[in-house]
């Protein structure tokens, strides 16, 4: 009789446990969508943030990765755009980059990846400061018609969907968004 009992019991777990896994999707393959050069970064959440940048009406995945440099064994997949001019001003090249957000979107059929390095030195990076050391990441998702929208839409008139707050060392979010068939960033005025 405890035995039926304890079977009934895990039977329930093991059925909530598998629902519960079929609800939340599993964590992309990321070299698999980007190429071998994208690994995870460590530590961040898989994705880091779900929305809808484009308006499409399928949900965006953004990723938090690690590029390594070019090498024979290193390398983008067909189809992968890299972009360092969004928050950085020089491009990759075959530089390695500790941190990069990836951005999947149309199911897979547009894939981007947004670097920020500003100078030549490894630490001359946007997501090498500080604030990009803290868990969880300094980004999180705006939802078109909240509040935090509205704010950020009065600055730019061009922003439609929902976009991403990225957090700076200076408290004050710039907004990633999907414009035109391409990535832009706001980057409000700094209060005194």
């Amino acid at each position: 009789m405890r035995f039926a009992a304890m079977g009934s019991i895990c039977g329930a777990m093991l059925a909530t446990l598998a629902s519960s896994a079929a609800m939340g999707a599993p964590p992309a393959d990321l070299p698999a969508l980007f190429g071998s050069r994208v690994q995870p970064a460590a530590g961040f959440a898989a994705p880091a943030a779900t929305g809808d940048l484009d308006g499409d009406g399928i949900p965006d995945q953004i990723y938090l990765v690690t590029i390594r440099p070019a090498s024979a064994h290193a390398v983008f997949a067909p189809g992968v755009s890299v972009v360092g001019t969004v928050f950085g001003q020089v491009p990759l090249g075959s530089h390695g980059e500790k941190l990069a957000l990836a951005v999947v979107q149309r199911n897979g059929a547009v894939k981007t990846i947004l670097t920020g390095r500003v100078g030549a030195g490894d630490d001359e990076d946007v997501f090498a400061t500080p604030i990009w050391s803290s868990r969880p990441a300094p980004i999180s998702l705006v939802k078109r018609g909240s509040k935090a929208f509205a704010r950020f839409q009065r600055q730019d008139r061009a922003i439609r969907h929902d976009v991403l707050a990225v957090g700076t060392e200076a408290g004050i979010d710039m907004a990633l968004y999907w414009n035109a068939g391409k990535f832009a960033l706001l980057r409000p005025n700094e209060e005194p």
